[in-house]
């Protein structure tokens, strides 16, 4: 097994690897273990280190979802107020539980999946209020394969 440092010294660096990613998960670095002591790329680099297909993508998905709620975590992006979002706090809007209203998954606690489609829709009201993330800005993704991004991007 070889060994990769990747190592990052500023932004030039970092932009640099995000190009290469591409390369890093093909078939020339199938028996290499990479390492790094940046804190930015570690969820990249551990994904990388994960040489089964299925594993990686699952890791990948879940660092993503994790990614996307750590951004969001404390805010309350929705403006919910008594089950109402900003939208449905109009008058003569009989609506509950915004955008979400008519999902199946949907519960008194919040969505039970971990959905990353859903997490990255947003209504035409939040990106008034916030500046949202949209699916470049979650690097770990680039670990997909065109295809793979292609369905998750199908429904926002």
């Amino acid at each position: 097994m070889f060994i990769k440092k990747i190592i990052i010294n500023n932004n030039k660096d970092l932009e640099k690897f995000y190009r290469k990613i591409i390369i890093y998960k093909s078939i020339f670095y199938i028996n290499t273990k990479f390492i790094s002591d940046d804190k930015r790329i570690k969820d990249i680099i551990n994904a990388l280190n994960i040489k089964s297909r299925n594993k990686r993508i699952k890791y990948v998905y879940d660092s993503a979802c994790n990614y996307v709620d750590k951004y969001w975590k404390g805010k309350n992006i929705c403006g919910f107020i008594n089950n109402k979002c900003h939208t449905q706090q109009k008058p003569n809007c009989t609506y509950q539980n915004g955008c979400c209203r008519r999902c199946i998954y949907q519960s008194n606690k919040g969505c039970i999946t971990s959905n990353l489609t859903c997490k990255l829709y947003y209504c035409t009201e939040v990106r008034k209020r916030y500046k949202v993330l949209s699916f470049n800005d979650i690097k770990i993704l680039n670990l997909l394969t065109f295809r793979q991004k292609t369905i998750l991007k199908h429904d926002y």
